[in-house]
C-alpha cells in the first residue's frame, strides 16, 4: 500500500530512541488509539506535531485531575497485536514540569485469549520531565508470573497508558503529556553469551568474597546445552556480595539496543527474600556504573526468569553513561545480602545464568498483502457501485489523484443535506464477492483495508464505517468504525488515512463464521446530524493483509486444468471444528462430494453440481457433530475416491 499509515517500521531516532518494531508512531494519525473510558481524568486525545521536533507527529493526551479522591484515565488501542516473541512493549513519554510527583503512570497490556490485564506502574517523581523517556511492560516476566496472560497463542488484545493519583489526593492538575513510538522490543535478541560450550569471557569481577566459583555446567532444567553456574557463600551477620561480569577490548557494542537482559534460575532453597540480584553495566568512555536491583522475593524460584537493565533509561537520567560513543566496558550480575528483620542471614547455594543479550528489533516481520484494486487503469472502478440505501454518494468514478500521491484513484462524490422531509444522512458504496481466504497458502486475511484522503473542508462528526456482509458473515452486517473531528477521532483531514476492517478480530468474536465465504465490502459515511455539504473523497489501494495470494471462496476454481482427477487429504487433520477438502477435475461434469460417519450414514452433501475442469476447495464445518472418524467421498464421472478424517473436540 502506497500510504499505509500503520506500517511497522523503524523508530525515528533522536539521540536515545532505539530501533524497534513500531506498533504506533503517530506520524500521520492516532493508529487506533482512543479513550477506553477507564476514568474521567483523560479528557482529550489528538495527533499533533511533535513539540520537541524529533518526529513528524505524536499523540497528545489532555488530563484533568480535580484534586479530590481517586481519579484515573487512560488511552489505549485494540489491535490484536502479534507479539512475535517480543520481551517488552515500550511507550516513549514526555511529561511537563508540572506533573505531580505522586502521580502513578502505568503501561498496560491485555492478552487476546484470556483477557488478563497487567500493568507496570511507575511514580511520576521517577520520570524525568521535559524530555522523552521510555516506560515499558516486561511481557515475558508477566507471562511467567501469570501463565493465563496468554501472549503466545493469543497476542495482545489491548495496550495503553493509564494515569491515576493512587491513594493520595493530588492537587488540581490540568495539563498535557505526549506519547510516541509505541513499540515491541526484543524479538530479535543480539547474543552476548549463551554458555553452550564455555563461559564466554565471564569471570569473577572481584566486587566481593561471596562468589566462590564460576563454571559452565549442564542446564539443570535441560532447556539448553549449557549454562553458567555461580557458587555462592554468604556469612551470617555480615553484608557481603559477589559478582560475575564480562569485559571486551574496545567495549561491547550496544548498537541501538534498549535493554541488556540476563535469564536467571534461582534454586528452590532458603535464599533469603532480602537478598538482591542486580544486572549492571559500565560504559567504556566515562566508566559510569549503573544497575537495577531485584529482591529475591520477587524472583520466581525454579524457573528461568528474565532480569533487564534499561540502557536508554539510564542514558537519559545520566548522560555521562555514554553508550552512544563508548559502548559498554563491562556488564554482569551481582548478588548482595542485606539486613533481614534486624539480622543478615547466612546462605550457601548456587544460581544459574543463561542467554545474556541486547534487546532491540532490527526489522519488523514482513507484511503479507494482496492488492485487490489500485485504480491505476483509467476507467477502472474495480466493481465498486453506489449503494441505493445510502444516497449521499452520488457518483463513483476513476480519476486523477490531485494529491500527487498516486497515479489514479477512486473518486466518490458525497452530498449531505439537513433539509426536506427526508434528510440525507449517509452515503455508501460497495464491492461484491470479496474473498478473505487464500486456498493456495491455506491462510485467511487479517484485515481488509482501503486508503482515504479526507479534504480539509469536510465537516466534523462524520462516522466512517468499513463493513463486510455476505456468506462469510452469515448475511449479517459487521463493521469497524472511525470518527472524524471528535476528541477521540482517529481520522485526519488534509491527508491520507487507512481504514481497516479487522478480519481476524471478527473471526474471533464470531461475526465472521465462514472464512472461505465471500462478502460485500462496504464503505459508509454517516452524519447523525447531517450538514449541508457537497464534497469529494479519494480512495485507493483496496488491500487484503495477511495473505500474499489471490483470495478464493468455497468451491472456487483456483488453478489451471489438472491432468487427472484427484481427492486430497483434508487440512487440518485432526480438526476442530472445520477443515478444508481439496479436489481436482480433469474434465467438466457433475460432481458430488459427501461426508459419512463410521456406520456409513450420510452426514452432509458438500457439493452436488456441474463443475468445470479445475482445482477446487470446500469447507467442511463440523461444529454440530460429535468427535470421531468421518469419511468423505467424491464422485466425478467414473472417478470415485474416499478419504478419512478425524474430528477431535
Amino acid at each position: 500500500m502506497k500510504r499505509f499509515l500503520l506500517i511497522i517500521c523503524s523508530l525515528l531516532a533522536a539521540n536515545s530512541f532505539a530501533a524497534a518494531q513500531v506498533v504506533a508512531d503517530f506520524e500521520t494519525n492516532l493508529n487506533g488509539f482512543s479513550n477506553p473510558n477507564f476514568g474521567p481524568a483523560m479528557t482529550g486525545v489528538s495527533r499533533v506535531a511533535d513539540p520537541t521536533g524529533k518526529s513528524a507527529g505524536v499523540m497528545k493526551l489532555l488530563w484533568n485531575f480535580p484534586g479530590m479522591g481517586f481519579t484515573n484515565g487512560a488511552v489505549s488501542a485494540k489491535n490484536a497485536i502479534p507479539v512475535n516473541g517480543a520481551r517488552f512493549i515500550t511507550y516513549w513519554v514526555y511529561f511537563p514540569v508540572s506533573t505531580p510527583a505522586n502521580l502513578n503512570v502505568g503501561v498496560f497490556a491485555q492478552d487476546n485469549k484470556n483477557y488478563r490485564f497487567h500493568q507496570n506502574t511507575v511514580l511520576g517523581s521517577t520520570i524525568p520531565k521535559s524530555t522523552w523517556y521510555p516506560i515499558s511492560l516486561d511481557l515475558q516476566q508477566t507471562l511467567i508470573n501469570d501463565p493465563q496472560f496468554d501472549i503466545v497463542t493469543g497476542n495482545i488484545y489491548q495496550t495503553g497508558i493509564q494515569l491515576d493519583n493512587g491513594l493520595d489526593t493530588v492537587s488540581v492538575w490540568k495539563d498535557s503529556i505526549y506519547v510516541d513510538n509505541v513499540a515491541l522490543v526484543g524479538s530479535q535478541p543480539v547474543k552476548v553469551a549463551d554458555f553452550e560450550t564455555g563461559l564466554n569471557g565471564y569471570t569473577d569481577v572481584g566486587f566481593g568474597p561471596a562468589l566462590k566459583k564460576v563454571a559452565q555446567v549442564t542446564d539443570p532444567t535441560a532447556s539448553s546445552a549449557g549454562v553458567m553456574q555461580l557458587n555462592l557463600s554468604f556469612p551470617a551477620d555480615t553484608n557481603s556480595k559477589g559478582a560475575v561480569g564480562v569485559k571486551q577490548t574496545g567495549g561491547l557494542a550496544v548498537g541501538n539496543a534498549e535493554f541488556i537482559t540476563y535469564w536467571v534460575f534461582l534454586p528452590d532453597s532458603s535464599m533469603p527474600d532480602s537478598f538482591a540480584v542486580s544486572v549492571f553495566a559500565q560504559d567504556n568512555k566515562n566508566y559510569t556504573y549503573h544497575d537495577v536491583n531485584v529482591l529475591a522475593k520477587d524472583i520466581p524460584k525454579k524457573k528461568w526468569y528474565p532480569l533487564s537493565l534499561d540502557l536508554q533509561q539510564e542514558l537519559i537520567k545520566d548522560p555521562q553513561f555514554d553508550i552512544l560513543t563508548g559502548n559498554l566496558f563491562q556488564t554482569g550480575i551481582q548478588i548482595q545480602s542485606y539486613n533481614y528483620h534486624g539480622a543478615i542471614p547466612g546462605w550457601k547455594d548456587s544460581i544459574y545464568i543463561d542467554n545474556v543479550a541486547f534487546l532491540s528489533v532490527q526489522a519488523a516481520p514482513p507484511v503479507k498483502e494482496y492488492v485487490l484494486a489500485n485504480f491505476n487503469t483509467p476507467g477502472d472502478v474495480a466493481g465498486f457501485f453506489k449503494e441505493t440505501w445510502a444516497p449521499a454518494v452520488t457518483a463513483v468514478a476513476n480519476g486523477i489523484d490531485t494529491t500527487n500521491a498516486a497515479n489514479r484513484v477512486l473518486l466518490a462524490d458525497f452530498s449531505f443535506s439537513d433539509t426536506g422531509s427526508t434528510p440525507v444522512t449517509k452515503g455508501a458504496f460497495g464491492k461484491n464477492n470479496v474473498g478473505i481466504f487464500s486456498a493456495t497458502a491455506d491462510t485467511t486475511a487479517t484485515d481488509i483495508a482501503i486508503d482515504v484522503f479526507i479534504p480539509v473542508g469536510m465537516p466534523d462528526s462524520a462516522q466512517f464505517a468499513v463493513a463486510f456482509q455476505g456468506t462469510a458473515t452469515g448475511g449479517n452486517w459487521t463493521a469497524d468504525n472511525y470518527a472524524l473531528g471528535t476528541s477521540s477521532g482517529t481520522l485526519q483531514k488534509g491527508q491520507w488515512n487507512t481504514l481497516k476492517y479487522n478480519v481476524a478480530g471478527h473471526i474471533k468474536d464470531g461475526s465472521i463464521t465462514k472464512t472461505r465465504g465471500t462478502g460485500t465490502f462496504i464503505l459508509q459515511v454517516l452524519y447523525a446530524n447531517p450538514p449541508k455539504w457537497n464534497g469529494r473523497l479519494f480512495f485507493d489501494n483496496l488491500t487484503l493483509f495477511g495473505i500474499a495470494d489471490a483470495p478464493t471462496s468455497v468451491a472456487q476454481n483456483t488453478s489451471g486444468v489438472p491432468h487427472e482427477y484427484q481427492l486430497y487429504n483434508n487440512y487440518p487433520n485432526p480438526f476442530n471444528p472445520s477443515t478444508t477438502i481439496r479436489y481436482s477435475l480433469k474434465q467438466d461434469g457433475v460432481v458430488t462430494l459427501k461426508v459419512y460417519d463410521v456406520l456409513g450414514r450420510e452426514v452432509t452433501t458438500l457439493v452436488n453440481e456441474p463443475q468445470k475442469a479445475g482445482s477446487y476447495s470446500v469447507l467442511f464445518d463440523a461444529k454440530q457433530l460429535a468427535s470421531g472418524t468421518y469419511f468423505y467421498t467424491i464422485r466425478a464421472g467414473s472417478f470415485v475416491k474416499t478419504e478419512k478424517m478425524m474430528l477431535l473436540k
